[in-house]
């Protein structure tokens, strides 16, 4: 796995790991929050095996990403359409996990002449849906609901620490048993450890832009989806409601919804090179 960056051409830095090689297949995938472009790591056998390529940007404020103040959840298609210009990548699939699904989203919608298909791994839906908040998780909530960026950036600061050390301690989400053993795996729990820990290398502010972005309405036509498009929900995901799963692909149209039995909210990123290797 390579980790590497570009310069855009607004001068910010967008940070990024690159696993297989030119000409492969190619999924650039959108991390959760507060997660990494490091997220894939683990799992670079399994894309070499199948010969996809696996492209992962940190979004802005994350890891080594420059910060992207007032950012929106429409801003990220071209940051997308750049990295993939940088690299010489015409086609490609998108896939998002949790947070990073609305990011996939809207590139599937916004770059139909690039965007080949999609694939959301427990992603988060339109928040303007209002029966997205029931069971949603409260801490995280109430970061969305923030009246601007800088209010969002004071809470998470007074909530996690401004070097989001407290998260973990004071996040109220829950995973199931199979994401516990994903943790305890002596290959895989330190390198989604590491992928969190450097999701907050400059503190706090990518975590509350994603989480301020994330509780507005998608400003987008979701209609205008041309690509296949799988949407994947955990059937013991205790982290995300399975609604959110359902409502996404009810706004897709011709998406498939796909329930895996035996998987939490983090397993089911294993299923990504095989689905990647299929395009859809």
């Amino acid at each position: 796995m390579q980790d590497l960056q570009i310069t855009l051409s607004d001068g910010r830095v967008l940070a990024y790991t690159d696993i297989g090689e030119p000409g492969w297949s190619t999924v650039l995938f959108f991390h959760g929050a507060p997660m990494s472009r490091l997220h894939l790591a683990y799992l670079e056998e399994q894309f070499t095996a199948k010969k996809v390529r696996a492209v992962s940007p940190d979004r802005p404020g994350y890891g080594r990403s420059s910060s992207f103040p007032g950012r929106s959840l429409t801003d990220w298609p071209a940051d997308v359409a750049a990295l993939a210009d940088a690299l010489s990548i015409d086609r490609f699939m998108v896939a998002g996990h949790s947070s990073g699904g609305p990011y996939a989203v809207v590139c599937t919608a916004l770059l139909p002449r690039r965007v080949s298909a999609l694939a959301v791994f427990g992603g988060v839906t339109d928040m303007g849906w209002s029966d997205a908040w029931v069971g949603f998780s409260e801490v995280e909530g109430e970061a969305m609901r923030q009246a601007d960026e800088a209010a969002a950036i004071a809470w998470c600061t007074e909530k996690f620490g401004a070097d989001g050390s407290r998260f973990e301690a004071v996040s109220d989400f829950v995973f199931a048993e199979p994401d516990a053993d994903l943790f305890a795996d002596e290959r895989a729990g330190p390198a989604i450890g590491a992928a969190a820990g450097e999701a907050f290398r400059q503190g706090v502010i990518g975590y509350a832009q994603d989480t301020l972005v994330q509780g507005r309405p998608w400003a987008f036509d979701i209609g205008a989806i041309v690509a296949p498009a799988r949407i994947i929900h955990g059937a013991l995901d205790t982290a995300l409601p399975i609604a959110h799963s359902e409502h996404t692909a009810q706004l897709i149209p011709g998406s498939m919804l796909a329930v895996l039995p035996g998987h939490g909210h983090m397993t089911t990123i294993a299923d990504l090179p095989t689905i990647a290797a299929l395009g859809a």
